[in-house]
């Protein structure tokens, strides 16, 4: 009876902890759960203000995806490679330069990316700071776009007006 007991409770106790996992917020069908987010990678292709339009459209608070740490770059481009189908070399991501081009600006911050950009006053579609930073060494031009030739871990500059697949986020309400 008692080995009954201790079995039962330590199965309470770990379907407690799993149903706690994300349970004050729920996204909707067919988007994906991270820290607090929605995220949901799109195959059609569009510019980028049209895709950032787009995001914005989806639901309340949505924008083209920031990424503000290893965790969530790791966690993005794993939804790419598992939901994008398409052959574009590059997948839209919130970060635009605002600003003069600049020429290829060098490494500067703690994790040896760039941070020159911000003298552009660059900043996340959703308004959110940057405080990470993962892009490739390359060619000055004015948005990032997660690139496949890293299996979507780095930024690259690319065109404005380039038609890329891209990654919408939403905080959902609670």
């Amino acid at each position: 009876m008692g080995r009954f007991i201790f079995v039962s409770f330590g199965l309470l106790v770990v379907f407690l902890s799993l149903s706690g996992i994300g349970a004050d917020f729920d996204c909707p069908s067919g988007w994906s759960a991270y820290d607090q987010y929605c995220y949901k990678p799109f195959n059609e292709v569009q510019n980028w203000d049209d895709a950032e339009r787009f995001c914005s459209e989806q639901a309340k608070g949505g924008h083209l995806v920031s990424i503000e740490s290893d965790g969530e770059a790791a966690f993005v481009a794993q939804l790419v490679a598992e939901k994008i189908d398409r052959p574009e070399i590059y997948i839209w991501i919130g970060l635009r330069v605002q600003g003069e081009e600049q020429p290829e600006p060098p490494p500067q911050s703690a994790n040896g990316a760039s941070l020159s950009f911000q003298q552009c006053s660059s900043e996340w579609s959703d308004g959110s700071s940057i405080i990470y930073v993962n892009w490739n060494k390359g060619e000055s031009k004015m948005c990032q776009g997660l690139s496949r030739w890293t299996n979507f871990l780095k930024w690259d500059y690319t065109d404005c007006q380039e038609k890329n697949p891209f990654v919408c986020k939403f905080p959902p309400e609670c």
